[in-house]
């Protein structure tokens, strides 16, 4: 028993992965320890809502948040936590998941919300796109196409993704980037350009392998378009983890960095595409968002 229940609110992407979360909300004060929480639970309704909810309770002293939903739907809600006392809990129900793999977090949403009652808290690091938060990460070229055209898909989860990839691996050629970086100049065609807080895109597809939340550092990952007799090895080395052995890749650490194009081309932040751009700018923010670990 503690001496005063911690508030917790559940924020509900009712739509996130195709799922129906209605057995979400009916374990939710099941499996809670009623001894630790004061729970309260609620839905996003349209984009953007659940970033207003967020605020609201950080407004009103909420102890955590508690984002369920993918990557996006953490994305809205974690980032009105930045740099404040109030801890983002999740409960992943999202396509790629990227984010809850890379942090331990069950899949299996019953063991997430176990997980919320053992309150280990950790910190990790928030980049910082052209002004807006981003946690997995961000990048352009290819991996910003497949997310534009994922997004737009009738199809999700898995199915969906791999079609997104393969119908754009064919379609999308090496871009010309003017990139800086507080080391140095690089300028070429490139096939994606990622610039990665965490490891991987989702589906424990790790993009950048050595990637670390807490590190205070951005990895930078520079791709050529793999040969047609290189794809299936380029592919095994991705799925692997060991992307970085592959001779298509250089990955590059930094804190800022800066990627100009001289056409709009498609950028993403966290799995959701954002459009075109002609310049990003990219930072890292060191421990400046508390999250219900494992």
């Amino acid at each position: 028993m503690i001496d005063q229940k911690k508030k917790i609110l559940f924020i509900i992407n009712p739509i996130s992965g195709g799922n129906n979360k209605i057995e979400i909300i009916k374990s939710i004060p099941k499996l809670l320890d009623k001894s630790i929480f004061d729970v309260s639970i609620t839905h996003s309704k349209r984009a953007g809502h659940a970033a207003m909810i967020a605020k609201k309770a950080v407004d009103d002293n909420v102890d955590i948040v508690v984002a369920v939903g993918g990557d996006g739907s953490i994305n809205e809600i974690g980032s009105q936590l930045v740099n404040t006392q109030t801890v983002l809990g999740i409960v992943p129900c999202g396509s790629g998941n990227g984010l809850a793999r890379d942090l331990n977090i069950p899949l299996q949403y019953k063991n997430a919300i176990r997980l919320i009652n053992n309150l280990k808290i950790k910190t990790i690091d928030v980049g910082v796109c052209n002004n807006q938060y981003f946690f997995s990460l961000t990048g352009v070229g290819f991996d910003a196409k497949v997310a534009y055209d994922f997004n737009r898909g009738k199809k999700r989860k898995f199915l969906g993704y791999i079609w997104a990839v393969l119908k754009d691996f064919f379609t999308t050629t090496d871009q010309y980037f003017d990139i800086e970086s507080e080391n140095e100049k690089i300028s070429g065609k490139f096939f994606f350009v990622t610039i990665a807080n965490c490891s991987q895109w989702g589906y424990n597809v790790k993009v950048a392998p050595n990637a670390k939340l807490n590190d205070g550092i951005l990895s930078v990952i520079f791709c050529k378009k793999p040969s047609a007799f290189s794809i299936i090895p380029f592919g095994i080395k991705l799925l692997t983890g060991k992307i970085d052995r592959s001779k298509y890749i250089l990955i590059k650490n930094v804190t800022n960095i800066s990627i100009s194009s001289k056409k709009n081309s498609f950028y993403h932040i966290d799995g959701d595409a954002k459009g075109y751009f002609r310049l990003i700018n990219a930072s890292i923010l060191h421990d400046a968002l508390k999250i219900v670990g494992k």
